[in-house]
């Protein structure tokens, strides 16, 4: 029997109500603004472009070698891009403000995952979140604003520990945290290659949340609703 269930965080939990296109144009408004702020100017399609670039410059170390490039390395790789070399901390703090909005902005939770919680919890399982993430607080706030928090019994961020999904180090600390070991766990998440296949790498289980159907997996699903049918399934 199961004793714990590890989520994920982004589209899992929480989506973007807009697309990437829209999200990334929106957040470097609010890069602008802030550079304008302090003096810089550049036109809106500068400041996307440095966005875009430095972004995919950590995502392709992120997911080369799943190691973690917390945010306030991302921006001052985004400086660079601008030939800005300011990193005094009240501008610093100012960016990250502004390149966090999004979050908070321009998401909601999925629907029922409030629900799906709580039912866990009914159940008498813990929580535990695991998450690809390059900050922590605004996390905490966003879950907190969409009262999902309170369920969690532990949160393992790869901005702490350093690793992203899937490497097993990353799970390790999340089986730690709640004193539990891969035969009494199961992952639920959206991503195939870093949820399904580092939990499944590590002999836990893994529910797969997504409408995709290229790939033949016996426990996936589109609705949170049914994912805590298939927990008690497969227990």
């Amino acid at each position: 029997m199961f004793k714990v269930v590890f989520v994920d965080f982004w589209k899992t939990l929480i989506a973007p109500i807009v697309d990437e296109q829209e999200y990334f144009r929106f957040r470097a408004k609010c890069l602008n603004d802030v550079l304008r702020d302090f003096g810089y100017s550049f036109d809106m399609d500068k400041t996307l472009l440095a966005h875009t670039s430095s972004r995919r410059i950590c995502d392709n170390i992120r997911e080369s070698f799943f190691i973690e490039i917390p945010l306030n390395l991302e921006l001052r790789i985004f400086l660079s891009l601008l030939n800005i070399f300011n990193r005094e901390p009240e501008f610093m703090d100012r960016l990250r403000t502004a390149y966090m909005l999004p979050l908070f902005n321009l998401t909601s939770p999925i629907k029922g995952a409030n629900k799906f919680l709580e039912d866990l919890k009914s159940y008498g399982f813990k929580i535990g979140l695991i998450s690809n993430v390059y900050i922590d607080l605004e996390v905490i706030e966003v879950l907190k604003i969409y009262d999902l928090y309170d369920f969690l019994d532990s949160l393992t961020l790869s901005c702490i520990v350093g690793f992203r999904k899937p490497r097993p180090e990353i799970f390790k600390c999340a089986l730690i945290s709640l004193s539990s070991d891969p035969s009494k766990s199961i992952m639920v998440g959206d991503d195939y290659n870093t949820d399904i296949i580092g939990a499944l790498n590590l002999g836990m289980k893994a529910i797969w949340f997504t409408n995709d159907s290229s790939i033949n997996y016996p426990f996936k699903t589109n609705s949170l609703e049914n994912v805590l049918d298939i927990i008690l399934k497969i227990s």
